[in-house]
């Protein structure tokens, strides 16, 4: 969870500081408030899916096929749009 952690203080309490990339953000997610909610969807929608585990019965309650998409979703984050 440390990388979700990390991203948003920085939203919070570094990006807020400089007006350009406030900007930028707005342009794309319309406030910065609306940026941090497109990623704690795509985090809690995604990152929890059970995508993880080897197949579709193992995923439904396999805390492990849980943590291993959590783990997925980490690594897919240089291609998300927020990144």
């Amino acid at each position: 969870l440390n990388p979700i952690v990390q991203c948003l203080k920085y939203i919070q309490n570094t990006l807020v500081k400089d007006q350009a990339l406030v900007q930028l953000v707005e342009s794309k997610y319309g406030s910065v408030e609306n940026s941090i909610k497109a990623i704690l969807h795509d985090f809690f929608r995604r990152a929890f899916d059970g995508s993880g585990a080897d197949n579709f019965f193992e995923a439904g309650s396999c805390i492990d096929g849980r943590l291993t998409s959590a783990w997925n979703w980490c690594q897919e984050l240089p291609e998300k749009d927020y990144y």
